[in-house]
């Protein structure tokens, strides 16, 4: 899927932040966490060497997603990985079986000499933690990761399609703080004939009482089935024994699903979901783009579909002619607009794309040619738009490309005047050799929505290495990142004024240019606001202590220099045609919705 508006050179006064709205949104810190494959490499062809479409390769790492435990400081990250580094220096790599599987990494926030904070992996605790042996070596893609409420562990979901199974299922595990399994594979989700789950995979909590947690989230099943989006509420449950997990219900709340990637989130009233969702079985899917809302309280629905928890359903976007070009909305999201305090309201950030195409010999073509936000109150009564939808491609949000596109909810600014905005990462569909691209979108109710400038993030390629070795056809995208704004943990130590972060992980090539080098992962850790100064300073040491111990395995700083080109007003991709050509691709390529 192409954007039309992707020449950002051509208005470079757009790129210019606000004034002081985004003067905390500074240079952030990139970390390699899962390096590159060395023993498993990418097939090449040619002279000079290009990156060669194969049938379920696998890209090296991809599909990579995080959470913290409840310090605030520890956390682990996981992916779909073929290869894992050595356990002592000079040691045989880990291979997966079967191709790849299922990787989890522990790694923990800390703090540098110059008051900085990074993210630093402990490669010699990361595993695998599948060995499962899927259909086209489907194993444990489409991760998503969340913390319980408890604080004390973390869930991972994965899809998996067991091998002569037909259909791809969601599975889940749960770990301590050292990455052991407490939950070993559970089925989560799965429905007849239909492949689940897709979605932007955002587990929002319900409640937490008796040691039982409650959780919603979206599960697209696309197939030949139902063809349904679903919005399903489960259980993890503390025990004796550990921990337990149980499907509560599901309700259907979209029909001809075709991998509409929704998401829910719970506000202030804990009986009501939220819930964007795209309609639609063709590319692009042209049954409009919807809000929803399901009624999650406790006890009084059980079992599968129960359509009785449907409250409301609401069309937001459809077929429009938007500068000229007859359009259809798709690919929905929302994102909390949070209190100056980071609590979730009832109020949302809309996101949806304008787009044009259509199936081309199952290439998925096709382009966007609008972004179109807004911001709704949503409620068990119904919506109430604050700010209509509209188009930000020639505004706010000049250079966003919709695929794949990562859309957080954010505060900016600094002291008591933190203000509500959205970043969204854009990433790159030759093989994620630079930096990746930030577009930060400032929010109130009187201006609308205002430019706060383009930044960068680690490397991702959202398309190349995993779609030409992981089956897919066409051009269309593969490959998610995750992001988190979390509270600096570290806020008023050594000098260390940056109230909030922002954490994204990825996968991508970074500097290294040799086509046969798979995807390695990454971490940025970038501050978006700050607080009053400090009355009292922190001095004495490092708080690195709570890091990783330094075993030889610990990933260094990302080769591709990220850690120190991150900032303001910054373009990924300066030097770009060369890499295109290195790794053997057109410089123009046709994007994937």
């Amino acid at each position: 899927m192409t954007t039309k508006k992707l020449m950002m050179f051509a208005l470079a006064g757009a790129l210019v932040p606000a004034a002081d709205a985004a003067a905390d949104i500074h240079a952030g810190k990139t970390t390699m966490f899962i390096p590159h494959p060395t023993v498993d490499k990418a097939p090449v062809t040619g002279t000079p060497a290009r990156l060669r479409r194969t049938d379920s390769e696998q890209a090296g790492v991809e599909d990579t997603s995080f959470a913290l435990f409840a310090d605030g400081k520890s956390g682990l990250a996981f992916g779909l990985s073929t290869e894992l580094p050595a356990l002592t220096p000079g040691g045989p790599v880990r291979s997966a079986p079967n191709r790849v599987q299922g990787s989890v990494v522990p790694f923990s926030l800390v703090q540098n000499a110059d008051g900085s904070v990074e993210a630093k992996p402990d490669l010699s605790k990361s595993r695998f933690i599948t060995n499962n042996n899927g259909d086209e070596w489907r194993n444990a893609h489409a991760g998503a990761t969340f913390t319980l409420a408890s604080g004390t562990e973390i869930c991972h979901e994965y899809n998996y399609q067991p091998n002569g199974g037909g259909d791809t299922q969601l599975y889940i595990q749960c770990f301590d703080q050292s990455g052991a399994t407490l939950l070993g594979q559970t089925l989560a989700f799965a429905k007849n004939n239909d492949d689940a789950a897709m979605a932007e995979a955002k587990e929002a909590l319900i409640s937490s009482k008796n040691g039982v947690e409650r959780y919603v989230r979206y599960y697209g099943a696309n197939g030949n089935g139902r063809d349904d989006g679903w919005a399903g509420v489960f259980q993890i449950a503390h025990t004796a024994n550990g921990l337990t997990y149980k499907r509560e219900f599901d309700v259907s709340v979209i029909a001809n699903e075709e991998r509409s990637r929704g998401n829910c989130f719970i506000g202030t009233d804990k009986t009501v979901a939220i819930c964007a969702a795209t309609a639609g079985n063709t590319q692009p899917q042209r049954d409009g783009t919807y809000l929803i809302a399901v009624d999650v309280t406790e006890g009084k629905f059980q079992g599968a579909n129960q359509q009785a928890a449907l409250l409301w359903k609401k069309q937001i976007g459809g077929r429009a002619t938007v500068n000229g070009v007859t359009t259809y909305s798709m690919r929905a999201m929302i994102e909390p607009v949070l209190t100056t305090d980071n609590k979730i309201t009832d109020t949302y950030f809309w996101r949806a794309g304008a787009t044009q195409g259509n199936n081309n010999d199952n290439r998925k073509g096709g382009q966007y040619v609008e972004n179109m936000v807004g911001v709704v109150k949503a409620t068990r009564d119904g919506v109430q738009f604050l700010t209509k939808p509209t188009g930000i491609a020639y505004t706010a949000g000049l250079g966003l490309d919709g695929t794949h596109l990562n859309m957080l909810g954010v505060l900016v600014g600094s002291g008591a005047d933190l203000k509500p905005a959205i970043l969204f990462q854009g990433s790159s569909h030759n093989g994620g050799n630079a930096d990746s691209t930030l577009r930060a979108v400032g929010w109130d109710a009187t201006a609308g929505f205002t430019n706060l400038g383009t930044y960068s993030a680690a490397p991702h390629d959202r398309h190349l290495y995993p779609n030409y070795l992981g089956n897919n056809p066409g051009n269309q995208g593969r490959d998610h990142s995750a992001s988190q704004m979390i509270a600096n943990p570290y806020f008023g130590q050594q000098g260390n004024n940056d109230k909030y972060l922002v954490l994204y992980s990825t996968s991508g090539k970074g500097a290294n240019m040799d086509p046969a080098v798979k995807l390695a992962s990454y971490m940025t850790v970038m501050p978006v606001a700050s607080g009053a100064p400090a009355t009292t300073q922190q001095t004495t040491g490092s708080s690195g202590s709570t890091g990783s111990t330094d075993t030889g395995n610990t990933a260094s700083t990302d080769d591709s220099g990220s850690d120190t080109t991150l900032g303001g007003c910054s373009t990924a991709g300066s030097g770009g045609l060369a890499t295109f050509l290195l790794i053997g691709l057109a410089a123009f390529i046709r994007r994937r919705r």
